[in-house]
């Protein structure tokens, strides 16, 4: 049950020495042309392959929340090209945009709210939302795909928002743990969909049960251990993942922005934002090549983890309320970060064994990103060893990131 290749790829170019948005379209073009393919082989669908070389099998791992991410890619694509002026390049980010929603929903059994973790539910709810948008920037209706799927994943993350614990958005069906994984894309989800009140609640749990003065992060959140004759047991969980800031940081940026919110909320809410900035900062960085870069979790679920981070610290880069210190401080995070994703990239033919080392970028190339900005694709993506979506997805992310606030 996994993807087969379309047999139509997309068009491919070099981008050596290429600017910021070149880069981006670069990183784009390569996942499309890479990991692209039809959903259960249905025409008229996409799904990124879990894993290049693609899995033989077709009882292949199934990564929803990989596909939102994925899908929020394409919307970056999107948007960046009509940006440019490019018409057509916008449609068609849109047009794939819609098709990987049909694959996601066709392997979900025909309901995205199927899902068990309301964490991934959030994510493809804010993905949706934003392919809405680019419809609409491109002067037509919203699908009604994008409108079935938000009303159907909105009310599965009102379900999963309680008073149990005290607040906060649950982070599966066992309905034990709370945390910030699901709460912080919940909240940026309410805001966005026009629920401020919530949005706020939420919010205000997390900086109640879980922000950590201070190192200035949320840590990961808080378990049900025992419950019984009104009293309740938890413990709470101090893990700290760089992708649970970016979604706190887009939640409290866009709810200050939000009609309605008063003057004094609003300059709380860019105080906590400035804070979030400077712990990641703090927390998730490390000098490379004389700039803080951003640091990663490997692959798997963890190789999304900083490319999520990426793109809220170019939404904080370019916000007119923060201090000009912290929109600094987001503005070089992003882009050394993608300098170092971009530096270790390795380019081959993809009409050619890619795991062949001594394959070269002759004409037409692809690129694979390293997982880890701090080591070139060669040497962390050892030939033979598969190269997996969430990184690659990652990579591009943080490349679009960069390509939008070197526009500001």
């Amino acid at each position: 049950m996994t993807a087969v290749p379309d047999p139509v790829p997309a068009p491919l170019r070099p981008a050596a020495g290429a600017p910021a948005a070149a880069r981006a379209e670069t990183a784009a073009r390569s996942v499309r042309r890479l990991f692209g393919g039809r959903a259960l082989g249905v025409p008229g669908t996409l799904l990124g392959a879990p894993a290049l070389p693609r899995p033989a099998s077709r009882r292949a791992p199934w990564h929803y929340w990989w596909q939102a991410h994925l899908l929020d890619a394409l919307v970056d694509a999107g948007r960046r090209a009509l940006a440019a002026g490019d018409r057509p390049a916008a449609r068609a980010a849109a047009r794939d945009g819609h098709r990987l929603l049909r694959g996601i929903t066709l392997r979900s059994g025909g309901r995205v709210d199927r899902n068990s973790y309301y964490d991934d539910m959030a994510w493809l709810l804010l993905a949706v939302g934003r392919l809405a948008g680019l419809d609409r920037e491109l002067g037509d209706r919203p699908g009604l795909d994008c409108l079935d799927a938000g009303a159907a994943l909105l009310a599965r993350l009102e379900r999963g928002h309680t008073g149990d614990l005290g607040g906060g958005v649950f982070w599966n069906d066992a309905h034990d743990y709370k945390n910030t994984a699901s709460s912080a894309p919940a909240a940026l989800a309410f805001v966005r969909t026009h629920r401020p009140e919530r949005a706020d609640a939420v919010l205000t749990w997390l900086d109640d049960v879980l922000w950590d003065p201070e190192r200035r992060v949320y840590l990961d959140g808080v378990r049900l251990v025992a419950a019984g004759s009104g009293t309740e047991v938890t413990r709470l969980d101090r893990g700290l993942h760089s992708y649970n800031a970016g979604p706190v940081l887009g939640a409290l940026l866009e709810l200050a922005d939000a009609p309605g919110t008063g003057s004094v909320r609003r300059r709380e809410l860019l105080e906590r934002a400035g804070a979030v900035v400077e712990g990641a900062a703090g927390a998730f960085s490390r000098e490379h090549a004389g700039a803080p870069v951003l640091t990663t979790h490997g692959g798997g679920d963890g190789g999304l983890f900083t490319g999520i981070l990426a793109r809220y610290l170019a939404d904080a880069a370019g916000h007119p309320g923060l201090d000009g210190r912290v929109r600094a401080t987001a503005a070089g995070l992003v882009a050394a970060t993608a300098e170092a994703l971009w530096a270790g990239r390795r380019e081959f033919d993809p009409d050619v064994d890619f795991a062949d080392p001594g394959t070269g970028g002759s004409g037409e190339t692809v690129a694979v990103f390293s997982p880890d900005p701090f080591r070139p694709a060669d040497e962390a993506q050892r030939p033979g060893v598969p190269v997996e979506l969430s990184t690659q997805v990652q990579a591009w992310t943080v490349l679009e990131a960069a390509a939008r606030s070197a526009e500001r």
